[in-house]
């Protein structure tokens, strides 16, 4: 009998939400230091916030499908594939899994952002809403794109990671920054369609 899609679903949040304990702790540990800096700053005089700060979540979110899927090979053998779930729809089912951990833990910093900035007497909504939720969202999907729709993903992201470095030596990264601001959303949604495009390399065929 075919599990239905209900349990899958959940079934996969439990999973995931485990494999993520060492992030989790990561996120845990990295606001810890940072709460522990602001309010010993706050306590002897200074600021103790900057709300010129940028805030990395986008980065975080795009390496969360590398861990996600570490132990989970897309192209090899691996547990996941044997349950009696198309290949498609159970992959399309972590990667909604692993969305909302990832989205959970981004809702635990800009909880925190916000508290700390009231401490701190600081804008606090306009410091959280520097915080590019689409961008992390986008991110989390194009990492997922390349877990699933490539077969050798960290070659791809040690190489995008090099042209990247290239471009900012060539003092090319305004003209990057010009092309990237402007429309969130459509990254949002080019994003849906390069992991709808990664995850259809799953299909079973019948």
């Amino acid at each position: 009998m075919m599990p239905r899609w209900r349990d899958v679903l959940l079934e996969q949040i439990r999973i995931v939400g485990l494999s993520l304990r060492r992030e989790a702790l990561i996120v845990g540990a990295v606001l810890g230091a940072g709460t522990l800096l602001i309010v010993s700053e706050l306590l002897a005089g200074g600021p103790g916030f900057d709300s010129r700060e940028t805030f990395p979540t986008a980065l975080f979110s795009f390496l969360i499908p590398f861990a996600m899927w570490r132990n989970d090979k897309p192209f090899g053998p691996a547990f996941l594939w044997t349950l009696p779930v198309d290949r498609r729809r159970l992959a399309l089912a972590k990667v909604f899994a692993g969305g909302l951990w990832t989205m959970a833990m981004v809702g635990v910093f800009i909880s925190w952002l916000f508290l700390l900035a009231l401490l701190a007497h600081a804008p606090a909504l306009q410091i959280v809403l520097r915080v590019p939720v689409i961008a992390t969202a986008a991110t989390y999907l194009f990492g997922s794109a390349m877990m699933l729709g490539l077969r050798h993903p960290l070659r791809w992201l040690l190489g995008a990671a090099g042209v990247m470095f290239l471009l900012n030596n060539l003092n090319l990264m305004e003209a990057y920054e010009r092309f990237r601001q402007p429309l969130p959303i459509l990254w949002l949604g080019l994003g849906l369609a390069a992991l709808w495009a990664a995850a259809s390399r799953h299909k079973e065929t019948r």
